[in-house]
């Protein structure tokens, strides 16, 4: 949005003054016309009344787009009176609430809010059903405000540099968004629905305190750029290489840029498990299902296959957790963790890495590979 495309509106001033004859109506525009009103920038701590009231040459219901950045406002007050606004930007003032009334404006589909004092959304907002597009940067939020779960259209949510330290399971539900930016918060871990939302094409998570990110980022298809610097990172899930669409891919500054795990680390299995894990491979070939108890099915159902594809072997709780380093879409070799059923079994590479030519060593592609994408 172009903020120095300003209307020809009549200067601030203090006080109250009333349009009564024509030399004052020359300073409004044609009330048919005016669709802008933009007022940043002023020292504003109030919206003038001249602009909360309808004359002969000016309503304040023609506004579609009303500009209130850059000043002092610390409340908002006389906003319902814009009922037609479609956009309304406050970013950069000194907001520590926003009001009630804003519920009025029905048809607004962007907000702009970044850079204030804000710790939440009033409870009105949840009647924003046409909403596309909010900047809630820059403020105090430790939350995400359940307002936003209440609207089916939202495309853009950035909420970076605010205190926020968990995502609700809610997450998933906002399945029309495609931006998410979510940088600069507090966040430990990201819940499992952020695979719920298949229309994501950018997804920042950088400068948070993330040890690692589920699995489920595999399933977002649609992803074009996934920053992740800046975080506490140590590997990256398998799953991310079906991101067949990425192009940006931002890793700086994690552990697993400096320091790389070689090792396996392995609990050793319980009996139960060892005796399931025999059963669950033998059980397509018994008749199990006519005598087993139930819980002892489900539990036998539960079981994860080795990801190794010459091995037919699955594991319940105890698993061997290990590092592959695998080619990344043809360009880069990232760490992936890898699950496996036992120390002694070798993890094949994925199907979906890229191999390199038989002329190039592991150390000769390594290093400028993992350069671009981790450092880049």
């Amino acid at each position: 949005m172009d903020t120095s495309r300003v209307e020809k509106l009549p200067q601030i001033e203090e006080g109250i003054e009333e349009i009564e004859d024509v030399e004052d109506a020359e300073e409004f525009p044609s009330s048919s016309t005016m669709t802008d009103l933009v007022l940043c920038d002023l020292g504003l701590a109030d919206i003038p009344l001249r602009y909360l009231h309808s004359t002969t040459f000016y309503s304040p219901e023609n506004i579609r787009e009303l500009v209130l950045s850059h000043n002092a406002f610390f409340e908002l007050s006389g906003i319902s009176a814009f009922v037609n606004l479609i956009t309304l930007n406050v970013a950069s003032n000194s907001l520590t609430s926003l009001p009630d009334e804003i519920g009025c404006l029905s048809k607004l589909r962007y907000l702009d809010a970044r850079n204030n004092l804000l710790d939440g959304l009033p409870k009105t907002m949840c009647s924003f059903t046409e909403v596309e597009n909010i900047n809630l940067s820059g403020n105090r939020i430790e939350q995400l405000p359940n307002a936003i779960f209440n609207m089916p259209k939202l495309r853009v949510l950035h909420l970076g540099g605010n205190l926020i330290d968990q995502l609700p399971y809610a997450i998933g539900s906002l399945t029309s968004l495609e931006i998410l930016y979510l940088g600069g918060n507090r966040l430990q871990e990201v819940p499992a629905t952020i695979g719920c939302l298949e229309r994501l094409t950018s997804l920042a998570l950088c400068d948070n305190i993330l040890e690692t990110i589920p699995h489920t980022l595999g399933e977002l298809k649609h992803l074009e750029s996934l920053s992740l610097h800046n975080n506490n990172l140590k590997t990256l899930p398998t799953e991310i290489i079906n991101l067949r669409n990425l192009q940006q891919l931002s890793l700086r500054n994690n552990p697993l840029v400096h320091h790389f795990v070689h090792n396996m680390e392995l609990e050793p299995p319980t009996l139960k498990e060892l005796a399931g894990r025999v059963v669950r491979v033998r059980m397509s070939k018994l008749p199990l299902k006519d005598i087993m108890p139930r819980e002892v099915l489900d539990y036998l159902q539960s079981a994860c296959q080795c990801v190794n594809p010459k091995c037919k072997g699955v594991y319940f709780d105890a698993r061997v957790e290990h590092v592959k380093f695998v080619d990344f879409c043809g360009k880069y070799r990232v760490p992936l963790l890898q699950f496996l059923c036992s120390p002694k079994c070798k993890a094949g590479t994925p199907t979906i890495a890229i191999e390199t030519s038989s002329s190039e060593s592991e150390d000769d592609v390594f290093q400028p590979r993992m350069r671009r994408v981790l450092l880049g």
